[in-house]
């Protein structure tokens, strides 16, 4: 059978005072964060290959249209910029996600999490969530190199 675990705070573990996360909550809420930036980042992904596909497909079936006012190329041009910025989009949050794993970048994880916003709302509820977890001093710590000091 296996021990119960000691108590975050108390006899056992370090006593830290309220309001301030212990290193194994600031590891649980970066790992959960790594996690919902890598499915966004799929979503992300899957976004913009459905928006290419689109955009071939009006393409080419705008360009056998008999229609003379049909603009085959506007259409696709708008496909095509809204895919590559969701494709952005999704090497940002991959980024984001790696260097939340690595500890590493913290104002590019600022960065990611303040352009999930452009996703919809489950973006804007990461880029909350995010933002609360990553401008907590403790964090702020981590993501420091050994031997720095962090002004908070």
């Amino acid at each position: 059978m296996a021990a119960t675990p000691p108590p975050l705070n108390g006899p056992r573990g370090p006593v830290t005072p309220p309001g301030v996360w212990s290193p194994i909550q600031i590891n649980s809420h970066l790992h959960t964060l790594k996690i919902l930036f890598y499915v966004a980042g799929g979503i992300q992904l899957a976004i913009s290959v459905v928006l290419l596909l689109a955009a071939i497909g009006g393409y080419t079936g705008e360009m056998k249209s008999s229609n003379p006012a049909a603009q085959p190329v506007l259409l696709a041009v708008v496909f095509v910029t809204a895919a590559v910025f969701y494709g952005a989009l999704f090497a940002l949050s991959f980024s984001t996600a790696r260097n939340l794993t690595l500890r590493y970048g913290h104002r590019l994880c600022l960065a990611g999490a303040g352009a999930a916003c452009c996703v919809g709302a489950l973006g804007i509820a990461l880029c909350v969530y995010a933002l609360i977890v990553l401008l907590k001093p403790e964090v702020k710590t981590a993501f420091a190199p050994p031997g720095s000091t962090v002004v908070a």
